[in-house]
């Protein structure tokens, strides 16, 4: 009883402590900000993962150093004093218990071999299922769409004319570009007193121009186009690309005048980060080309336009111009990344691109809800585990890493390291770049592109983590006999299947091959072949609104309608649905093989049944779910009678499906629960007959007492 007392007190502590911190922190007037309680929240996780990571191993250590090499003598064994002695009643609950538990184990229950793989199942879906669902809780909570939102804006706001810009989407010759450059790029984040100090973006009062705009060009050596591809031009000239080029005093420093006829230079960084700009006639690569930037205000800016006007800094053999810039919208603490270029085509005219990104490259603590920094605590506690479980078993048994599933555990862990040290190097370059911007003179181009790569290649790695986590979560799950069925039905059907798909691929080629070579001149989505397998592609798996029947008509009605009926027939219907009557009788095959097969063994959920009833009845009782009895105006006789016929039923449809041996086995489980239903009932009787006639400790009075009892009684 002292145990029990103890365990109640210790409970009672606890429950008072709490109520006093709580009544402490909501009446007492001590209160933090939302961003502040954050990062209390963020420091606290910070430490806890620090000391697990770090100052735990070298904690056991130094502990299983110094026992290895100072172990303690052991103490003399002394019996216990409080030792509990166990009465009589208590050895009759406890057989009560043990009999009621062996009813529910019967003989397919003791296979320990499939117990041992069904609670290794059972580990493997509870940290593979918490790890899936909290990486897809996850990447749905730190979906922004405000992000969406201004991108959308952007591009609309720059794309399009309004009353005091000009839309890039507008302009017909290159040219123009300087118009666009005035009154789009200049006059809108700059002022007329020329402070140089910037202003608000003249379409949104909180969005500010980080930097200054720097333009770049492509040019090649001449005109001719061929079938080859363009070569870019890499040679410095003087003003008005005239060689040679010669390098005057003074032009490196305020604003260099020979910059814009200079080749650019670049580091290893840049191109690593780099990237390549995918037009419409042909490849851009990013480190390359010319560029000039801008100045802070409208006056400079003005002059730097006018002479670039002035010496023809496009020309035509200027294929490409691109202009980048940063907006940052400190309301909605986004960062936009713009890149807008123009694309000159051999015949002089243009298309213009709007490549636009939003970023949030400054996490404010702010912003995170409750539910925010419960579900960055969970994950980070979740994935914790699962990386501890695959150090466990490659400690113990490394072989264990030429497995292919080990092997894809290891990819989670290393792919979800390298997602934290990206995230961690991305956060030290845009803190690096605010404190260039808050120190420095605004006429620098502060190249925001370079974080937003890094924030892309963190979210690759994280798409291919959370891809791997799913596969795992397959694999964890093929206990369940559907998902076995769709193996087998795979892995039975794998040749014919990549044969399908390689006849399937022949028709989308060929039919792409015919719609470019008649409609290509006409049509975007035929432009060129890849577009054609592309477009085909999507028009076979029932993206249908992106092609339309007068887009192929260029070569005649007659021969467009041929051409969409094969689309819409052959490729989207004939092979697909080939490809999935074949799967059809192949997992019809796989079906009647497993049926034919004879399965002594109790399935996953029957081992969980009873490995967690205790848990199962507790919740059933909490929960009011427990089953009762209801006799539906019958006897208990003839729910009986039902209840023998309906078993009667089900081992006449098992002996009919099944072989001999598993009716023995059948038949030997129920002689197991009625013998043990026997002893369940002599067991609650005598334990009845000692709660009525016994003691406190169940002993019964002996017969002798008895009699003098009953003689004593009669004399009276």
């Amino acid at each position: 009883m002292a145990k029990k007392d103890s365990n109640v007190i210790f409970y009672m502590t606890l429950v008072i402590i709490a109520v006093c911190g709580f009544c402490i922190w909501n009446f007492s007037g001590f209160n933090h900000e939302d961003a502040k309680f954050n990062m209390i929240l963020v420091a606290f996780l910070a430490v806890t993962l620090i000391q697990i990571l770090v100052f735990t191993p070298v904690k056991f250590m130094i502990m299983s150093i110094d026992a290895a090499c100072w172990p303690d003598h052991q103490e003399p064994i002394t019996p216990d004093e409080n030792s509990k002695v166990e009465t009589f009643m208590d050895k009759l609950r406890l057989r009560l218990r043990s009999l009621r538990s062996e009813l529910m184990i019967t003989e397919s229950h003791r296979n320990e071999r499939i117990n041992l793989k069904y609670r290794l199942i059972t580990g493997e879906l509870l940290l593979t299922g918490m790890l899936f669902l909290n990486f897809f809780v996850m990447s749905l909570v730190l979906v922004d769409q405000l992000l969406y939102y201004n991108t959308e804006a952007i591009q609309t706001l720059f794309g399009t004319n309004h009353k005091y810009t000009l839309g890039l989407s507008n302009l017909t010759i290159l040219n123009d570009i300087y118009t666009f450059l005035e009154y789009s790029l200049i006059r809108p984040f700059t002022d007329g007193n020329n402070t140089g100090l910037g202003a608000p973006w003249i379409h949104a009062e909180p969005v500010r121009l980080l930097g200054v705009v720097r333009l770049r060009q492509l040019r090649t050596e001449d005109r001719f186009i061929g079938l080859s591809g363009p070569i870019f031009s890499n040679k410095d000239f003087s003003e008005g690309w005239s060689l040679p080029y010669e390098r005057v005093p003074y032009t490196d420093k305020y604003w260099p005048i020979y910059e814009p006829w200079v080749s650019v230079v670049n580091g290893f960084q840049e191109k690593i980060l780099g990237n390549t700009h995918h037009g419409h006639f042909i490849t851009y690569p990013e480190m390359a080309g010319y560029q000039v930037l801008l100045s802070d205000t409208r006056s400079k800016s003005l002059i730097i336009l006018d002479y670039l006007m002035a010496k023809i800094w496009l020309d035509y053999n200027t294929r490409a111009l691109f202009m980048d810039f940063t907006l940052y919208n400190a309301d909605a603490n986004i960062f936009t990344i713009c890149t807008l270029w123009i694309e000159q085509f051999p015949f002089g005219n243009t298309y213009a691109h709007l490549d636009i990104e939003s970023e949030v490259f400054v996490e404010q603590m702010r912003q995170f809800s409750i539910f925010g920094m419960l579900t960055l605590f969970i994950v980070a506690i979740v994935w914790l585990k699962f990386a501890k479980a695959f150090f466990v078993k490659v400690w113990y048994d490394p072989r264990l890493l030429k497995t292919l599933w080990i092997q894809v555990d290891a990819l989670i862990v290393v792919l979800s390291l390298m997602v934290v040290v990206i995230i961690s190097i991305r956060d030290n370059l845009v803190q690096s770049m605010i404190k260039q911007i808050e120190i420095s003179v605004m006429v620098n181009f502060i190249d925001f592109r370079e974080p937003a790569e890094l924030t892309y290649y963190a979210d690759i790695l994280k798409g291919f983590a959370i891809a791997l986590v799913t596969m795992r979560l397959w694999k964890v799950l093929q206990f369940s006999e559907t998902f076995q069925l769709f193996t087998k039905t795979i892995s039975m059907a794998w040749r014919a299947l990549i044969w399908s798909m390689v006849i399937t691929i022949i028709f989308i080629v060929a039919i792409a091959l015919a719609t470019v070579t008649i409609n290509g001149n006409y049509i975007y989505n035929f432009r060129d072949l890849t577009k054609g397998i592309i477009s085909v592609s999507c028009f076979a798996f029932g993206y249908t609104d992106k092609v339309a029947p007068p887009d192929l008509f260029n070569g005649g009605e007659f021969l467009g309608i041929i051409l969409y009926v094969i689309m819409g027939f052959v490729v989207k219907y004939l092979l697909i649905n080939l490809i999935v009557s074949m799967m059809r009788d192949q997992m019809a095959s796989a079906k009647a093989k497993r049926d034919r097969k004879v399965l002594h063994r109790i399935s996953f959920w029957e081992f969980l049944r009873v490995e967690y009833a205790g848990c199962i009845n507790n919740l059933l009782k909490v929960c009011r779910l427990k089953k009762k009895y209801k006799h539906k105006n019958r006897t208990v006789t003839e729910n009986i009678e039902r209840k023998l016929k309906h078993i009667e039923r089900v081992d006449k449809l098992i002996y009919e499906r099944r072989d001999e041996e598993l009716i023995q086995l059948r038949y030997r489980e129920r002689i197991e629960r009625t013998l043990t239903l026997g002893a369940i009932l002599q067991t609650q009787m005598e334990l009845i007959e000692r709660l009525m006639f016994g003691d406190d400790d169940g002993n019964l009075p002996s017969l002798d007492v008895a009699e003098e009892n009953v003689s004593t009684t009669q004399k009276a």
